[in-house]
């Protein structure tokens, strides 16, 4: 890290007989202590580290400038020109929780939509509408993945520094001080948007409310900030090592004493749908709230179901595989997921018949291992 700092300043400078200096070396303990405070909310000193030479008051200050280093101006001609593209019932969502802001009523919210029904999007406008008047406005994930969705995202772990034993411990708090940096974060925030909170555990969602009340010196619920979460509990929800259904229910969040303060929001347009007029991805967004409502047919002998047979057409993925199989750029806007190795063997070996040789085919699938 020393040797890029100086790098930098050697093309800065125009001068490459700059050489190092102690105030290089500081440069790179100050990165490197960042890193830390992100990730374990801890100083140099704290981890046996050579401590870095910065002002006392900016040490714990990082998560406060993160979350207030937005361009309101740029975020409010954002949100004037897209706040008129929200249908119904996005608008209907946004409203209420603008209100909820303004009137500074706090709550428990919860916007329960499937996949493409334009969450993401009313998410972003809440966000930029809250910043944009130079407001705090936290956006935190249970998985990494969905924080690259959010602007300014972090996963729920990283941001809130929370137990990593919570289903252990009896009564978890976040690993936070008040008067860190993430601790005058959530002291004087407006709203925090938790997105797929469905696969967290109930204790996550108590131990944030615990924190909140004691920082804010508030016994309402979660000390009177507002909370928005968002997920689908027909997707993954908490996984429990070496534990039964009945212990993953029980971890829940609808199992938590705090869902019955919940106020639901309710999103159902398939805005996919809608926007791109295609009646084959209308049939297929029906097909997936079939599976997750529990519509389709079980084999009692394997407790599985069988997907229709138009559920994945692989001539849709790699249509014109002829023609396309050496276009490296072709291949790579184009992927199928399988759960395990033997279904990517098998749809390998589909799509190398479409071919004109035998060369084979890499790069086509993507395999995810499933706990």
């Amino acid at each position: 890290m020393s040797e890029d700092i100086l790098h930098r300043l050697r093309a800065a400078n125009q001068n490459p007989d700059i050489q190092f200096t102690p105030n290089v070396y500081n440069e790179a303990l100050i990165l490197i202590e960042d890193i830390c405070l992100t990730i374990a909310n801890k100083a140099l000193m704290q981890l046996g580290m050579p401590a870095s030479n910065r002002p006392a008051n900016n040490l714990f200050d990082c998560d406060l400038q993160r979350e207030t280093h937005y361009d309101s101006d740029e975020l409010g001609t954002f949100v004037r020109t897209n706040l008129p593209q929200l249908i119904l019932e996005q608008r209907i969502a946004y409203d209420r929780i603008m209100r909820a802001i303004t009137e500074q009523s706090g709550g428990l919210f919860f916007i329960a939509a499937p996949g493409g029904t334009g969450k993401t999007f009313l998410r972003s406008l809440i966000l930029a509408t809250i910043r944009s008047q130079n407001n705090i406005a936290l956006a935190i994930a249970s998985s990494g993945i969905a924080a690259t969705l959010l602007d300014g995202g972090r996963t729920t772990h990283s941001a809130l520094k929370l137990p990593l034993n919570l289903q252990n411990t009896e009564a978890p708090t976040c690993n936070i001080s008040k008067n860190s940096g993430m601790g005058k974060v959530l002291q004087t925030c407006q709203i925090i948007i938790w997105d797929e909170c469905t696969m967290s555990h109930k204790k996550a969602l108590e131990a944030l409310d615990r924190t909140l009340r004691d920082f804010r010196g508030n016994r309402r619920i979660f000390g009177g900030a507002l909370i928005l979460l968002s997920g689908d509990f027909r997707q993954t929800l908490p996984i429990i090592p070496r534990s039964t259904p009945t212990d993953e229910l029980h971890a829940c969040l609808k199992s938590s004493v705090l869902w019955r303060h919940l106020q639901k929001l309710t999103l159902k347009t398939n805005m996919r749908v809608q926007q791109q007029r295609d009646a084959s991805a209308g049939n297929f967004a029906k097909q997936l709230m079939d599976i997750g409502n529990g519509r389709m047919e079980i084999d009692e002998s394997t407790q599985c179901i069988t997907l229709p047979a138009n559920f994945c057409k692989i001539t849709e993925v790699f249509s014109n595989i002829a023609q396309n199989y050496k276009n490296h750029l072709w291949l790579s806007t184009r992927a199928i997921l399988a759960a395990k190795n033997i279904d990517v063997n098998t749809i390998n070996f589909t799509i190398q018949h479409g071919k004109p040789s035998e060369t084979a085919l890499c790069g086509l699938l993507m395999c995810r291992k499933t706990f």
